[in-house]
């Protein structure tokens, strides 16, 4: 009897600890497809830039993804996987990177899509460009996509990038 004791008490612990290791978010975004009318443009542009705001210059992931990424995340990037938790884990531990600097930081966002225009440079590593794309469903963001560029000094184009 004890022992069947024992094993509950280890149970619940566990799926107790479990609970409080990782917590679900907190749903601040509206994730209803059915959404319409002439403040959703308005809405989503404020969602892209508070969130870019909060991912890129307050440099917490997590706080971003949990405001506005309540569930399923399809990445699209070759080097990512899908899912949100896999998202905060990689981006976290990038985004903190010492020496790592975000600038020329441009967010909007309304048609169902979100975009974030920025130049992140690691001295020594890289110096480079990038857009991400990310498709809301009302004003969540569900999806996302990007592209990089290399910033050579060498560039033949005087407006090149900004």
């Amino acid at each position: 009897m004890r022992f069947l004791w024992l094993v509950s008490l280890l149970a619940t612990t566990t799926s107790l600890a479990s609970v409080l290791t990782d917590p679900k978010p907190v749903i601040q975004c509206d994730l209803n497809p059915k959404i319409k009318g002439p403040l959703l443009q308005e809405k989503q542009d404020a969602a892209a830039k508070d969130f870019a705001h909060i991912f890129l210059v307050e440099k917490d992931p997590k706080k971003a993804w949990d405001k506005y990424v309540p569930g399923e995340y399809i990445e699209h990037n070759p080097f990512g996987v899908s899912g949100r938790e896999n998202a905060i884990a990689f981006l976290t531990g990038f985004i903190q990177t010492p020496g790592l600097t975000i600038s020329n930081l441009t967010a909007y966002g309304g048609g169902g899509f979100g975009h974030l225009h920025f130049r992140e440079t690691l001295p020594g590593e890289f110096d480079r460009v990038v857009i991400d794309r990310l498709r809301f469903v009302g004003t969540c963001f569900v999806e996302h996509w990007d592209v990089a560029q290399v910033v050579t000094g060498e560039e033949t184009n005087p407006l090149a990038w900004f």
